[in-house]
């Protein structure tokens, strides 16, 4: 029995859709459809229930997945035995204020283990991320959001991610504390682009308590989002970690709001429940987490 038909019968069952899993298996459909056929043919049992949109697993299906992971985390384990850190691919997907601010000293940690590895970064949103990996086109995310709950990912909380509010220096609220945000009535913005988490939580609190403000302008750049602030352009909510540096020389100020007004927002490590995890992965993962990693790897 040829291995790849437990791998395919495996992607076959994440994606309940032959079309889906044949595009990233990169076979013909076709293909996909004999590889499964064999599979049933040759334990005498069916495997999916077929209907006009999905595919699901049958109970023996069920069971079958159970013996296919086991299968394929054996041959991928083989695989990295033999293989040599050159041959070593992540594809990492992470959000502007992650890449920048926290993420660079740990990869300098990896590269130092695994200095031939190509490691590729995709930059998007927290909502992208998880898209990404949930189709498998990821092969690890790390997002600033609320707590992920998904039954198709693990999330792994690396820290609280504190969020301040920039202003220049000459700015009526600078080194304010604990204000309600009824305070910041008719101020001016300079807003994160639509989608931002952190700015969807903010535009709600505004919004449930009916406090009015004027949007100067959206950007997806925090340096350009500093800048705006530093020129007296209005304020903004950003991640601590973001403003840091501006704020210990002294060319931004900040304020804060009570701290029961927004959700803590975290950093997290995103992979997929069903994600191999190979040698490089496990030691990304643990470097991140500061070893506190609680899934099984």
């Amino acid at each position: 029995m040829d291995i790849q038909y437990f791998i395919t019968f495996r992607e076959v069952a994440r994606c309940q859709n032959l079309t889906r899993a044949a595009a990233k298996l990169g076979y013909a459909q076709p293909t996909v459809s004999v590889q499964i056929q064999r599979l049933e043919n040759h334990f005498g049992t069916k495997l999916f229930e077929r209907s006009s949109k999905r595919l699901k697993l049958t109970p023996s299906g069920v069971q079958m997945l159970a013996y296919a992971d086991q299968i394929a985390q054996g041959y991928h384990q083989a695989q990295e035995t033999f293989s040599t850190a050159s041959e070593v691919n992540l594809a990492i997907g992470t959000t502007e204020t992650l890449a920048a601010f926290f993420l660079p000293p740990h990869f300098q940690s990896f590269r130092n283990r695994y200095p031939q590895a190509n490691v590729v970064f995709f930059p998007t949103s927290d909502h992208e991320i998880i898209r990404k990996i949930k189709n498998n086109e990821l092969d690890i995310g790390f997002v600033l959001d609320m707590p992920v709950t998904d039954p198709e990912l693990i999330s792994i909380s690396v820290r609280n991610e504190e969020l301040i509010f920039i202003c220049s220096k000459d700015h009526p609220l600078h080194g304010r504390n604990d204000m309600s945000l009824r305070e910041l009535e008719n101020s001016s913005f300079i807003l994160t682009e639509k989608g931002c988490c952190y700015r969807s939580a903010l535009e709600r609190s505004m919004s449930d308590k009916g406090i009015s403000y004027q949007v100067v302008s959206e950007m997806g750049s925090l340096e350009g989002i500093k800048q705006c602030v530093l020129y007296g352009m209005g304020i903004a909510m950003i991640p601590k970690i973001a403003a840091n540096d501006m704020l210990s020389k002294e060319q931004l100020a900040a304020f804060s709001i009570r701290e029961d007004t927004l959700s803590s927002f975290y950093t997290q490590i995103i992979i997929h429940k069903n994600k191999h995890l190979s040698a490089p992965l496990r030691y990304l993962i643990d470097l991140i987490s500061n070893g506190s990693s609680k899934i099984s790897i």
